[in-house]
């Protein structure tokens, strides 16, 4: 059984998804898309000018037909990529959108090009306990108007997994399953095999804008599955107490969880939330403050109440380098993350700003250890084996005992790049730290991956044509 972490009782959730709902029914959410209103309006809530107000029937209608977790799949291009919430320990889910990188040769901070993406991509392809390989950076070189379908094309063309990502209005939608399709070779529709999923940020307190919504209709007419998300700054955009806050995140997520079922009922969504806190002094936001990681539990719990797959940002750390700060973020919101969510979105610094090659050999094997943390107890006969204890006797030794040399692979976690050994043998392997340990094992994992091509030719150009005829529609889109 699987270890929990938990903020909240049953009563607790029960009475938070309440008053949710009591919030959707008297004071309603505001949506700035006239087809979205329409929908709820059909459904029987009431529109007045863009507030809907929507009365909880729709929610729990929402609710019984949007996939539950044991009926979820997380696609992969590839199926050996694919991921069954219901039986998978949790994994890294790569965060979107930093705009800078370390280098990886230099280890300056530049901003991050179309080839970092290529190469950032490849490295998740490889990373074990990666699933979700979305495009870690928003290449800074080509026109910003099409960045999104830029990202689309360069995650699509270097990784089997799966992919979250933005998308710009109901075009950029189209556009990218249009270039997941070709990748699929047209042998596999992708309404069958959706590997690609939809970032949808509501606009806290309360609202959803036009192109968040008209990205969240789209993607469910296609069948694409949606992460949808609250980002409210305690103080700002929340409330400043964690109890509130969460209240009105978690109706904004059941507006937009019951808006893809109006579309297309049976449509998957995953249940994340980007809720966070600020800094008063520095008027920072903090992605891995205690405020941060209690709510990022609280609204998986959520999500488990709900019975959905859940995906959190619980390895985004606030550190600029991957240095002792980053290491205790990373443990602390990671272990929340770990013992609540099902993905941990993961592998940026600096608030989300900036990625650093060394950071994901580094956060792969973090999330190695973490895994083993929450794998849970099993006392079965076999794994309890008391005819080991009675055969070892009083005061025996179990090193020869056939059970350990048949267990102790499985059952004792070895790191690649922890140091484990005594000063010594630390001093003659170099008496490297753990970030010229990661920084070295990154460049070795681009020489390996470098030549790495996973599409043919001929597809990746018509990928790339669509992604350099978007320019001129991606003006023209409302943002």
């Amino acid at each position: 059984m699987r270890p929990e972490l938990r903020y909240l009782s049953n009563k607790d959730l029960e009475y938070v998804h309440n008053l949710a709902l009591e919030l959707l029914e008297d004071m309603g959410i505001e949506l700035c898309a006239e087809e979205a209103r329409d929908y709820f309006r059909q459904a029987g809530a009431t529109v007045e000018g863009e507030i809907v107000k929507i009365p909880r029937k729709i929610i729990e209608d929402a609710l019984k037909t949007v996939p539950k977790r044991d009926a979820f799949t997380l696609y992969g291009r590839d199926p050996k990529n694919d991921v069954k919430v219901n039986e998978a320990l949790p994994s890294l889910a790569a965060m979107t959108m930093a705009t800078s990188v370390i280098d990886p040769h230099t280890r300056e901070k530049r901003p991050a090009t179309d080839q970092d993406l290529t190469d950032l991509t490849k490295l998740l392809e490889i990373m074990d306990n990666v699933s979700i390989a979305s495009g870690l950076i928003t290449p800074q070189d080509v026109p910003l108007e099409s960045s999104d379908w830029y990202t689309w094309a360069g995650t699509i063309k270097n990784t089997t997994k799966h992919i979250t990502g933005g998308a710009v209005g109901k075009e950029g939608v189209r556009d990218a399953v249009e270039m997941a399709q070709l990748a699929l070779g047209g042998d596999i529709a992708f309404e069958d095999r959706p590997f690609i999923s939809f970032w949808v940020l509501t606009s806290p307190p309360m609202k959803l804008d036009e192109n968040p919504l008209n990205v969240l209709m789209e993607a469910s007419r296609l069948n694409a599955p949606s992460v949808i998300s609250s980002g409210g700054i305690l103080g700002i955009s929340s409330p400043i107490t964690i109890e509130s806050a969460i209240i009105h995140t978690h109706a904004e997520t059941l507006a937009g969880i019951a808006l893809t079922q109006l579309v297309r009922p049976g449509v998957s969504v995953l249940y994340s939330s980007y809720v966070r806190s600020m800094d008063m002094q520095t008027m920072s936001v903090s992605m891995s403050s205690p405020e941060t990681a209690i709510m990022k539990s609280i609204m998986a719990e959520l999500g488990r109440y709900l019975d959905l797959p859940t995906k959190m940002p619980t390895n985004l750390r606030d550190a600029k380098l991957l240095d002792a700060q980053a290491g205790f973020e990373t443990g602390m919101v990671g272990t929340v993350g770990a013992l609540t969510t099902d993905f941990l979105v993961s592998m940026q610094l600096d608030i989300d700003l900036v990625v650093d090659y060394a950071d994901l050999p580094y956060s792969n094997e973090c999330i190695s250890q973490l895994r083993r943390l929450v794998r849970g107890l099993d006392f079965s006969d076999k794994r309890i084996a008391l005819d080991n204890i009675r055969k070892t006797g009083h005061g025996g030794s179990y090193l020869n005992a056939k059970h350990t040399a048949k267990n102790f692979r499985k059952e004792l976690w070895t790191g690649d790049l922890t140091e484990r050994g005594n000063w010594k043998s630390w001093q003659k392997d170099g008496g490297k730290d753990m970030l010229e340990k990661c920084a070295e094992r990154a460049v070795e994992l681009l020489e390996q991956v470098k030549d790495v091509t996973l599409l043919d030719a001929a597809v990746c150009d018509k990928i790339d044509a669509i992604a350099d005829s978007a320019f001129e529609k991606a003006k023209a889109i409302k943002r």
